[in-house]
């Protein structure tokens, strides 16, 4: 990269806020899109690169990258050279073509598609996302049941139609993280403290190895 990390950094949260902005809170909320604070996406990224093989390849995903923040995070706390791969989804136009420009230099690749739909590619090792922050009632009665079955045969998780949509985005990932991968999630705690959490708990619990659970 022609640039350094602060430099991009700089230039992506500018972008972040003229994007948001051009959007209506209604507009963002329906897709659930809330920003990650620099601060916050290097403090995860930060105890994540710590879980990692010493040296290892780094092969990263963010499911619902927006316009970087944890890329940005990843590259501030180990060299570019040990990434060997970065793919992000972004459903929204509205932020991946910007955000493409921004990180095009970088080998970042983001798809603009629906990662709830996409075929799984079992190949990264550090899987890190802010998903969206959807309520069940934005989603209809068909979207529910394609995602109640897709993320059953991901994850093992029977969720709730009263599961919001970040409860899925974590059991689709599960497909798509290698052997030892490294998942990092920054979600509500709500699914602590209602039923239709019982079944994200039971998989943190029994399905992957839980290291660490942080409330903010």
């Amino acid at each position: 990269m022609s640039q350094s990390i602060a430099t991009l950094e700089k230039q992506r949260l500018a972008l972040q806020d003229a994007l948001d902005v051009q959007k209506t809170r209604a507009e963002r909320n329906r897709l659930g899109q809330f920003s990650t604070p620099t601060a916050l996406a290097v403090d995860i990224l930060r105890y994540a690169a710590e879980l990692l093989p010493k040296d290892a390849p780094v092969q990263f995903l963010d499911p619902a990258i927006g316009t970087g923040a944890f890329y940005a995070a990843l590259l501030s706390v180990l060299p570019a050279l040990r990434i060997s791969a970065a793919v992000g989804f972004e459903i929204d136009p509205h932020y991946r073509q910007p955000a493409s420009e921004l990180w095009e230099e970088s080998g970042l690749v983001i798809k603009l598609a629906d990662f709830t739909r996409e075929l799984p590619s079992s190949q990264f090792n550090l899987v890190i996302c802010n998903p969206p922050y959807v309520r069940h009632h934005h989603l209809s009665n068909v979207d529910k049941a394609r995602l109640q079955e897709r993320t059953y045969h991901a994850s093992g998780m029977r969720l709730s139609g009263l599961a919001g949509l970040y409860c899925h985005f974590l059991g689709l990932a599960h497909t798509w993280m290698a052997d030892n991968a490294i998942g990092g999630w920054l979600i509500p705690s709500e699914f602590m403290d209602v039923n239709y959490g019982k079944e994200l708990k039971q998989y943190l619990l029994n399905k992957v190895t839980l290291l660490h659970i942080h409330r903010f």
